[in-house]
């Protein structure tokens, strides 16, 4: 991340970006605009509610949340969106998780929920990996049908959608070194601020950010790439700003 007290475009817009991570959230609070910002804060929050995520967006008056996390789920099948956005990766196709129905989700244990996933969608089955990431997937979607106003604040990302939007191609894994070193050079390039804490969630983060100030920008939408953005049974879209 770049030094300095740059202001950004002086344009007042603040976001969230926010990655799930290991017991809780990584969180960058963003101003400025997708093509110059500074990091207000990085904020690690504890647990996996989504709630003190919003809290925290609208301490700030945040204009938009970027979050990795799916929103919308599917019903009866793989969700489009994520069909899309492997597809859009190419070779790191496996970045991208497919995410099962809700029902899947809701089942006690992850037997259960194989079985359940092969009975809704036709024989085909569910990762370990997918069920891990159960918790903040059905803590964002519970906490979004229980405050229905959020729903205008919160847009789902995708970290390796955002950075090869913002570079221009995928980029190697962010567990390799050099992987590591081309997002810190692209954050730099957009963002001052003080240094990320360690780790790759924070950087995750901040692109999910610079996707939600492109979304953010008037008029609704701006610069955003949007895949798709069929409704979900609960009429949330199921979209990803890029």
């Amino acid at each position: 991340m770049g030094s300095g007290e740059g202001s950004g475009e002086g344009s007042g817009v603040v976001v969230l970006g926010v990655d799930g991570r290991r017991g809780g959230w990584a969180v960058a609070v963003v101003e400025g605009g997708p093509d110059r910002a500074r990091v207000l804060r990085w904020v690690t929050l504890p647990g996996q509610d989504a709630r003190p995520v919003l809290d925290l967006a609208r301490r700030h008056g945040a204009t938009a949340v970027g979050l990795d996390v799916p929103v919308g789920l599917p019903a009866h099948d793989w969700r489009p969106v994520d069909l899309l956005a492997k597809r859009a990766l190419g070779r790191a196709h496996a970045r991208v998780f497919l995410v099962p129905p809700r029902a899947v989700l809701h089942q006690p244990d992850y037997a259960t929920a194989r079985a359940r996933c092969r009975d809704l969608l036709a024989g085909r089955g569910l990762s370990a990996q997918t069920w891990g990431l159960r918790g903040p997937v059905l803590a964002l979607d519970e906490a979004l049908a229980a405050d229905p106003g959020a729903r205008g604040l919160v847009v789902e990302t995708h970290p390796e959608l955002s950075f090869a939007a913002m570079t221009g191609g995928v980029l190697p894994s962010k567990k390799t070194p050099a992987g590591r070193a081309a997002r810190e050079r692209a954050l730099a390039g957009w963002a001052q601020g003080p240094p990320a804490p360690p780790g790759d969630d924070h950087l995750d983060a901040a692109a999910c950010a610079w996707s939600a100030l492109r979304w953010a920008r008037w008029p609704p939408g701006g610069t955003a790439r949007v895949l798709v953005g069929q409704e979900d049974e609960r009429g949330l879209p199921m979209r990803i700003v890029v």
